[in-house]
């Protein structure tokens, strides 16, 4: 789902500078990348077999090195099991509003280069990650505020 999701958006149209639109959802923006990224993006195509009567769709390599399509698609599953795209315009303010603060929140380079417990000391704020299992014997999840809904 998410190649095809990927193919389309690479199908979109660049909105001219004479028609003032907007760029459509979805719409790829990349930085100057060399001709084997792209070779590399759609090395893979989509081909319909017969299997046992029956229609199946499958992804096959038109070249042997794929590994930006497959970074690509792996970036967006991770982007969307963690919820990013559904994230509304609040949920992104908030986000930014939490890097500023863990930036301005940074030791000087002075501070930083004097020893080895400023370099590891845990951020401020924000969630921390869990340490094994709890005296239950279950997992203990915690999770972002930003992700709640």
């Amino acid at each position: 789902m998410l190649k095809s999701e990927l193919y389309g958006w690479l199908n979109l149209p660049k909105p001219t500078d004479e028609s003032g639109q907007p760029f459509p959802p979805g719409y790829c923006h990349f930085p100057q990348m060399g001709e084997e990224f792209f070779r590399q993006l759609t090395a893979e195509q989509l081909i319909t077999r017969v299997v046992k009567g029956y229609r199946k769709p499958e992804w096959v390599k038109t070249r042997e090195r794929n590994e930006a399509l497959d970074t690509r698609i792996y970036a967006r599953a991770a982007a969307a099991h963690y919820g990013l795209d559904r994230f509304a315009e609040r949920h992104w303010k908030a986000l930014e509003s939490m890097v500023r603060t863990e930036r301005s929140a940074e030791p000087s380079a002075a501070a930083a280069q004097s020893g080895f417990a400023a370099a590891v000391a845990p951020p401020a704020s924000g969630p921390t990650p869990s340490r094994g299992l709890g005296r239950s014997g279950s997992r203990r999840v915690i999770r972002s505020p930003f992700l709640n809904y």
